[in-house]
């Protein structure tokens, strides 16, 4: 394995994140309008930093080589890790100089905020969110937007350093079983996810801006935590808070467009009738059906009263749990158990693969139900031969096997954290939703979590920062670091 060609990878990425790191320092200089001492503390000296490390990375130390295998599992891994730490620097020097309280502690805190953006999970520990400066704000949901499609899949999209062995980066990051590409070069494929990505997110800006009346601060905001599937919100009580109806529809929209495969959206222009073919997507949608019916018709009989109110509240909950995004319009935690069930078990499902969303994918949850049906049928009829498709595309014993895997590695990880967390001294409820929510990169839970995780130990934290981080990556590209064989051989 070459140290050197990792150093230099990573180099790379840190080397663009301090210049993106542009676009929360316009926003402050706006604000303050020259150059103030708030300024250089919270934006310049992270930029600083994160560029000369950086620049040092991959120019003195790094080593530009060909990415194979094994460097592409350590460079996603600890690509993404050093995002989530540099990344922190802004909040932590923001807070140790603010004279508001931002966080119970800085250090921690700063790096459970900065991960859980970059992972587009939407938990937060931040503190007087109404009092924190706007371009913290901004520098929040941005990180998400960067997350959403991929930081390491942006990179292999504008940098030639990952142009010739992107795709051993490429299948690391993207989310999903079977890594789809629109075009056979992997740098092609990545150029056109983000354009698509940037285009979606423009239009719904405009739309929040000019259709639903939102400033335009806000607009950007809530659309770079939108489209990622991410939750975080520049509004202290989340969409509920602006009390708007027409905003909370558009968000609605574009929620279940970031739930799709982003190469459903390629779909959309060439072969429309792919995407209403595709049977993830008819599963993904039936799921959203029933779950919206279930909520909505318990709320209206239990809580509302009103079918108009518990459409409203209801619908959005069950997308925004469904696609992992987290934005609330409504105080959850006191509905029904029937809808908080629900609600919890769309969690685990998610989203669609090869979207910004989390969690187990409903991809995975349809061929695993496929698989169970076919061996019940295999018993019925021992000496028949039935091949496991989706659509018209038979499914391999390969992949099957992976998604086992992936699947019983996801319950173990979540029992494991579950338990861990009810040790630190989290009731039941506080510590499975919380668990449920990181790993899945959800946002909010239920009990001690509904609201936010500022409460949480550090130890808590801790476990839950690596649920974001191993969420994120689809489980296996850091697991497969944890094992020996991997660093002998």
């Amino acid at each position: 394995m070459e140290g050197k060609i990792i150093l230099g990878g990573i180099g790379s990425i840190l080397t663009y994140l301090g210049i993106l790191m542009i676009v929360p320092l316009a926003m402050a200089l706006y604000d303050e309008g020259a150059v103030s001492l708030f300024v250089i503390k919270t934006w310049i000296i992270p930029l600083v930093i994160t560029t000369t490390i950086g620049v040092v990375l991959k120019n003195v130390i790094g080593l530009e080589g060909v990415i194979k295998r094994r460097e592409g599992f350590v460079i996603v891994a600890f690509g993404w890790l050093a995002v989530a730490v540099f990344g922190a620097l802004p909040y932590l020097f923001y807070a140790l100089s603010s004279p508001i309280e931002v966080f119970q502690n800085p250090i921690m805190d700063a790096f459970f905020e900065s991960m859980s953006g970059f992972t587009t999970t939407g938990s937060t520990v931040m503190l007087n969110l109404g009092q924190v400066d706007r371009s913290i704000l901004l520098w929040r949901s941005f990180t998400q937007w960067l997350g959403g499609m991929g930081v390491i899949l942006l990179f292999i999209a504008i940098l030639p350093t990952f142009g010739i062995a992107g795709s051993q980066l490429f299948d690391r990051e993207f989310p999903g079983p079977m890594s789809e590409r629109i075009r056979p070069r992997v740098q092609v494929t990545a150029r056109m996810l983000w354009s698509m990505y940037l285009i979606l997110t423009a239009v719904e800006i405009l739309a929040l801006f000019l259709v639903a009346k939102m400033s335009l601060y806000d607009s950007f905001c809530t659309a770079f935590c939108t489209m990622p599937t991410g939750g975080f919100s520049p509004h202290p009580e989340s969409i509920g808070g602006y009390m708007n109806p027409i905003a909370e529809l558009i968000i609605v929209v574009f929620m279940f467009l970031a739930g799709m495969n982003f190469v459903l959206h390629y779909s959309l222009i060439r072969n429309p009738k792919k995407i209403t073919s595709n049977k993830e997507f008819q599963v993904y949608c039936l799921l959203l059906v029933m779950a919206i019916a279930i909520v909505v018709t318990d709320l209206y009989i239990h809580e509302f009263g009103s079918l108009q109110d518990a459409f409203r509240y209801g619908g959005f909950q069950v997308v925004s749990f469904m696609t992992t995004t987290g934005f609330v319009t409504a105080d959850y935690n006191t509905w029904s158990d029937l809808s908080k069930i629900v609600l919890f078990a769309l969690m685990f499902i998610g989203a669609c693969g090869g979207s910004t969303g989390g969690s187990i994918k409903v991809i995975r949850i349809y061929v695993l139900l496929k698989s169970i049906k076919q061996r019940i049928y295999q018993i019925l009829y021992p000496h028949a031969i039935f091949v496991l498709k989706t659509g018209n595309k038979p499914i391999s014993e390969d992949i099957l096997q992976g998604i086992s895997a992936f699947f019983i590695s996801y319950v173990l990880i979540f029992a494991v954290c579950s338990i861990a967390m009810c040790a630190i001294g989290l009731d039941m409820v506080s510590a499975a939703s919380s668990v449920a929510a990181t790993l899945g990169n959800v946002g909010p839970g239920f009990g001690l979590v509904s609201l936010d995780y500022a409460s949480v130990p550090i130890i808590g934290k801790i476990i839950l920062s690596l649920c974001m981080w191993v969420g994120r990556l689809e489980l296996f590209t850091v697991l497969v670091l944890l094992t020996p064989a991997f660093w002998r051989a």
